[in-house]
């Protein structure tokens, strides 16, 4: 097969709105598979049934998911917006990924490739002739992501272990495609984070024991997103107000601060600005240098019903028929009803303001088993008369074993605070 000029493919991925876009051959990645099958055998990866090392054998072989592959087209979308204004009350408020503010990134990226897949198509058939094969990735598909972005130099490695880009940090969504073109491929970049460490220092939760590791049990956005039980209770007090993902070891990331200093994200009182068009067939698609303007691409701009930092007791009482209402076609959908309220709960006991307490006198009458347990905790952890009748009340009615549980270790915990005030 004729190798093919990789200059119109990178123009092409720019002007469909990817913001990196590099290539890499398909041969296979064992390293990767090396470190995921040892997370694996070391209990990382708990809580992820899909994650098997039947799994890393495929995603880490692109021969495997495309017996022709030959290519592997990298692709990064920067997904950094102007924040939504900060609220001027003193609600109890959560706080939300950032990834999560605006739709589905899933649904926004997707077609984006398969218009990039018809595209290829044509110009590898007017160019040489060749027919086209391609299976394209984003994120939830059977492909190594990170692995690929590095090998093709989208970014390096975190110690956090996301990818670091030179012209938008860590704030990037990740797709391939991979394809049995021949396409000459890009090197890896030349860098790391040095001897930094604060995303490590910053983890509320320990998730980051090591450089480069991650303890998927402990870490908030798994808590937060993909946990469909209940949460530890010993990390719920390290939780915060986060009710969906966590952007904490990224907040504090010294790449990341200067990206959002150059985009203007810490002048929120000016008003978003247009951001410039990046990656034009005149430079070949080659990585660019990070642009000053703020992106305000519509599909991530938050959404008025999601925002940074929601109002926490209205969460509370909402409906399964609200709740898909308001989050379909959002990323907060995948936590499901049931796992948003759950991570309400612990976000109003983490906070400590006795406002929400009727609202979670409600939570424990709710039809779910998860959101009256973790009602109960945070009722525990705020106190009071009304608390402390409302669980006592509940318990008496309560069949569930771990919602009576959590009932009583509630109980308890008030308990414990009374005979402590008498002393």
């Amino acid at each position: 097969m004729k190798m093919l000029d990789a200059g119109p493919i990178k123009a092409y991925g720019h002007e469909l709105g990817f913001d990196l876009v590099r290539i890499t051959g398909a041969e296979a990645f064992p390293e990767a598979e090396r470190v995921i099958k040892e997370r694996i055998a070391a209990g990382l990866m708990d809580g992820l049934p899909w994650f098997t090392s039947e799994r890393a054998e495929v995603s880490c072989h692109p021969d495997a998911l495309l017996p022709e592959a030959r290519s592997i087209i990298a692709l990064a979308m920067c997904y950094l917006t102007e924040p939504p204004e900060e609220p001027q009350d003193d609600q109890p408020r959560g706080r939300i990924s950032r990834y999560a503010w605006g739709e589905d990134y899933h649904e926004i990226i997707k077609p984006k490739l398969k218009q990039f897949a018809e595209w290829l198509r044509e110009y590898a058939r007017r160019e040489a002739g060749q027919e086209l094969e391609t299976r394209l990735f984003v994120d939830t598909g059977r492909m190594v992501d990170r692995a690929v972005a590095q090998r093709a130099g989208i970014g390096w490695y975190g110690k956090n272990t996301t990818i670091l880009t030179r012209g938008w940090g860590s704030w990037v969504f990740l797709a391939e495609i991979v394809t049995n073109l021949p396409l000459p491929s890009d090197e890896p970049l030349q860098a790391n984070c040095g001897k930094c460490e604060r995303c490590l220092q910053a983890c509320p939760t320990g998730a980051l024991p090591a450089p480069y590791v991650l303890d998927n049990r402990r870490c908030i956005s798994y808590l937060t997103i993909e946990l469909r039980g209940s949460i530890p209770r010993e990390l719920r007090p390290l939780m915060g107000n986060l009710i969906f993902g966590c952007d904490i070891c990224q907040e504090v990331c010294p790449v990341n601060q200067v990206i959002e200093r150059r985009l203007g994200l810490h002048q929120t009182k000016h008003p978003p600005v247009r951001a410039g068009a990046e990656g034009t067939a005149a430079d070949g698609g080659k990585q660019q240098r990070p642009q000053i303007w703020l992106r305000k691409r519509a599909e991530f701009l938050p959404r008025p019903q999601i925002g940074g930092a929601p109002e926490l007791i209205p969460l509370l009482s909402l409906t399964e028929e609200e709740f898909r209402a308001r989050f379909r076609h959002t990323p907060i959908w995948r936590a499901k009803r049931r796992g948003l309220l759950r991570n309400v709960c612990v976000a109003l006991g983490n906070l400590g303001d006795r406002r929400a307490i009727p609202a979670l006198v409600q939570a424990l009458e709710d039809a779910e088993a998860l959101i009256r347990g973790h009602a109960a905790w945070a009722l525990g952890r705020l106190g009071g008369q009304e608390a402390r009748q409302a669980l006592a009340a509940r318990l008496e009615r309560e069949e569930d074993p771990e919602v009576r549980q959590e009932i009583q270790e509630a109980l308890s915990m008030l308990e414990s605070r009374n005979q402590e005030s008498e002393k």
